[in-house]
């Protein structure tokens, strides 16, 4: 059991002397081994110097609570499905959709996936979350406004909070479902040339036993609920802070700004023999929402073993993009199909019951309390058939829908197992870190000090013998996922004669891959990424200028091929004016 020691974090403020994160240079903390120092820049970057592990990422939570606290609160709530309990009925939904999908698991299983010390980071990032929770209720007058705004208080993390996976980004389930509401009413031929298809010829045949006309029912319900950012609206305010500066600053923070209609990203590594310098250069990025409070919150985290700095997620340890004393890394979307929707006929006699290779089967069922403002708690009712979370219930005409998702297997959380990049020394290790990244899937790149550049696509991939994962399947049992690709046996690449890597969520993947059925076949366009080739492949002797230029770049090749067109049309509609006159 560890000892309890008061020991002192000394925290030195450059340039945030009015900061109200923590306001005082010496802190008395209960729960470290040994004193840590934590160094905040002019950039207000925390840069935390700790003699262990466990005092590392104890101070991690700490301190990104005390700059994120109310960020970590909804984080908690929408992980543990609580946010009616301070928004009301409204969001009932949402939390009935974030218990459903729930990760139920062996959270030893689940913490040690993502490092061999799992358990212990991440135990010891709650540890100092709570801390510093326990720490600002002593004075709640200090907590942040949105709290006093809500007349709410923060309260206690556990690790199950931390792996959640509602932020993720997950998979392709609503282009699934879309897509087989298209074939439905235009045939699969047309829906095949209206959507980004490549560059194989994906199955979209809907099995014959799918009575198609109940797809248009609000199937998914639940889970795009859960899914959507929480907003507040002006009676969520209690009466004493309404119509006030202080309340329509903070909705105008926080009204569900934060999504996003596409997802985009780039990143390429530079040889040295490409660079001017004659270095090794890795660029990247993520292309995430700009929201306030930011998606990304950056750390440097120094102790024996580690020497990373970067971005990572607010609410998580470790760092998902930056560098170590050894080499960078960045991220992009690679897309990878990890969800089915799964069609089950019940019995009439007994709803309950699906049917799965020919046998009536029970499907699972959890009772949970929610707990709802100004209204009675509601007790609702959770289902599960053997492929996973059941969404939609039809009992009109004995039809239930499911989602399987690869990402409730241990492993899930995203970004999560970044920790075991954090901690890399060379390709070789960075790419068997790789191996654990689940979710989401992604291009990992990697550029050293050695000059070495490589490229590793990640994300957990259900392998599918007879269906594309475009379109709903029954869950009969006739459409199973025959286990899943080794991560490393994803598409990557190493060294290679041209000098550069490069992805900008495009389909990067070789001809003559062999398990399409495994990652899908839905990307996107491909012209930001051949504007990125295109610009790297040219030019033999790049500046970090040419860099920074390269990430503002603004040529469309769609609009220098559309422009001439349009120019045309321009000249014969004068023509035809003239004409006239």
């Amino acid at each position: 059991m560890r000892q309890i020691l008061k020991l002192f974090v000394v925290v030195l403020f450059f340039s945030c002397n009015d900061s109200k994160t923590i306001p005082v240079d010496e802190l008395l903390v209960d729960g470290l081994e040994e004193p840590v120092e934590v160094v905040r820049d002019k950039w207000g970057i925390n840069h935390i110097y700790a003699k262990n592990q466990h005092d590392l990422f104890y101070a991690q939570g700490y301190a990104a609570a005390a700059d994120r606290l109310f960020q970590f609160e909804i984080w908690r709530r929408q992980a543990t499905g609580t946010v009616a309990e301070i928004l009301g009925e409204r969001e009932l939904n949402r939390d009935i959709g974030t218990r459903l999908f729930k990760f139920r698991g062996d959270m030893t299983t689940e913490m040690n996936h993502y490092h061999d010390d799992g358990v212990e980071i991440i135990t010891a990032y709650t540890d100092g979350v709570n801390a510093y929770i326990e720490a600002i209720l002593k004075t709640p007058e200090k907590l942040p406004i949105e709290f006093k705004i809500l007349d709410t208080q923060p309260q206690k993390w556990t690790p199950e909070i931390v792996i959640s996976r509602h932020q993720g980004l997950l998979g392709n389930i609503g282009q699934e479902l879309q897509i087989g509401r298209a074939v439905t009413k235009l045939g699969k031929e047309m829906v095949k040339d209206l959507y980004w298809f490549h560059p194989k010829e994906p199955n979209l045949t809907i099995d014959p036993i799918i009575n198609t006309d109940l797809l248009s029912d609000d199937i998914l319900a639940l889970y795009n609920v859960y899914r959507k950012p929480v907003k507040f609206l002006k009676n969520d305010i209690v009466p004493a802070y309404q119509n006030t500066k202080e309340e329509e600053a903070v909705l105008s923070l926080y009204e569900g700004k934060n999504d996003s209609l596409a997802i985009g990203s780039n990143n390429w590594v530079v040889k040295g023999s490409r660079m001017a310098d004659g270095n090794t250069y890795m660029a990247n990025d993520p292309h995430r929402t700009i929201t306030i409070p930011s998606l990304r919150y950056m750390n440097h985290l120094v102790a024996p073993g580690w020497n990373v700095i970067g971005g990572g997620e607010p609410e998580i340890p470790g760092i998902s993009i930056g560098h170590n004393e050894y080499g960078s890394w960045g991220l992009t979307v690679f897309r990878t199909d990890g969800e089915d929707l799964y069609v089950y006929e019940l019995n009439p006699q007994n709803p309950n019951q699906y049917k799965y290779k020919g046998n009536w089967e029970d499907m699972i069922h959890i009772s949970e309390t929610i707990k709802i403002k100004s209204r009675n708690d509601s007790i609702v009712k959770l289902s599960y058939t053997k492929h996973g979370p059941v969404t939609y219930i039809d009992t009109e005409n004995n039809v239930a829908y499911a989602v399987r998702c690869a990402w409730l297997e241990p492993g899930g959380s995203p970004y999560l197992a970044s920790l075991r990049m954090d901690q890399a020394k060379s390709w070789e290790e960075f790419r068997e870190a790789c191996n654990y990244s689940h979710i989401p899937g992604e291009n990992m790149i990697w550029a050293d000090k050695k000059g070495n550049i490589g490229w590793q696509a990640v994300g957990i991939a259900p392998i599918r013998k007879n269906f594309s994962g475009l379109v709903p399947i029954p869950g009969d049992g006739r459409y199973e996922w025959d286990g899943y690709l080794p991560i490393v046996e994803k598409p990557n690449g190493f060294n290679p004669e041209e000098g550069f890597l490069a992805t900008a969520n495009q389909n990067v993947t070789p001809d003559d891959f062999t398990h399409w059925d495994a990652i899908g076949f839905s990307w996107s366009d491909p012209y930001r990424g051949d504007r990125v080739n295109e610009v790297l492949g040219a030019n033999k002797n790049m500046t970090m200028e040419d860099m920074k230029a390269l990430q503002t770049d603004y040529l469309s090749i769609p609009a220098s091929i559309l422009a001439p067109m349009l120019k045309g049309i321009a000249f014969m509609d004068k023509a035809a004016e003239a004409k006239k006159k």
